[in-house]
């Protein structure tokens, strides 16, 4: 049975869309499926077609900067470097990627091949902290639940990895005995007294924690 989604769709500045579709993009990535197909108007009156590869900060204080890939191979990518405050207008391909996890021919990993993935993502944790920080995956995962806690280590990682590149923050993590990392229908983070930090990634990917995000929220149960 075909579900209609037209109606869970919500409206969203094209920067925003933007940004939710990059997350979106990094999680297809990495499950070997396409990354979103998008349409661009620009104010100039200019279509920019492509797969949206990512979004992140100009380097010449211009504002955000869309990545989309226009052509070429993988392995040599032709690419449209695009300001976000000059596009008026996105077309999304399937809108449904909105709203719902992405399909996936991928299996799905293991409890366990998530748990050596934590080891792995950590070493630079590790090696700031000057101990292991264990990380323990909820038991109730499905499928689903499992491959968006996948999506969601490296993101964690990255953030944990920098809050303890200085003192303060290395000293604020160390009061952290425990990770318990599972997924919910939304994005949550809190703190179990005395030390055990509870994440829980989003099943939708589009409603992932960014780095922006996160790093706050995290510095604000430490």
């Amino acid at each position: 049975m075909n579900h209609d989604v037209t109606g869970e769709l919500t409206a969203r500045s094209p920067g925003r869309l933007l940004a939710d579709l990059a997350q979106l993009a990094r999680v297809l990535a990495a499950n070997g499926r396409a990354r979103p197909e998008v349409e661009l108007y620009l104010a100039s009156g200019q279509l920019v077609k492509g797969r949206l590869a990512q979004v992140g900060a100009g380097d010449d204080h211009t504002g955000a900067i869309a990545v989309v890939i226009v052509g070429g191979t993988p392995r040599a990518p032709a690419a449209a470097y695009i300001r976000i405050d000059q596009i008026v207008a996105v077309v999304v391909a399937d809108a449904g990627l909105l709203v719902r996890a992405p399909a996936t021919d991928a299996p799905a990993p293991s409890r366990l091949e998530l748990q050596g993935q934590a080891a792995a993502q950590g070493e630079v944790l590790i090696s700031r902290l000057e101990r292991a920080l264990p990380v323990q995956v909820a038991g109730d995962l499905d499928d689903d639940g499992r491959r968006a806690v996948a999506a969601f280590l490296p993101v964690l990682f990255d953030v944990l990895a920098d809050i303890a590149a200085d003192e303060l923050g290395r000293l604020a993590l160390s009061a952290i005995a425990v990770l318990e990392i599972g997924a919910a229908s939304i994005a949550e983070l809190w703190k179990e007294p005395p030390d055990r930090l509870v994440l829980r990634a989003p099943r939708i990917p589009s409603d992932a924690f960014t780095v922006a995000v996160l790093r706050p929220a995290i510095e604000k149960l430490l």
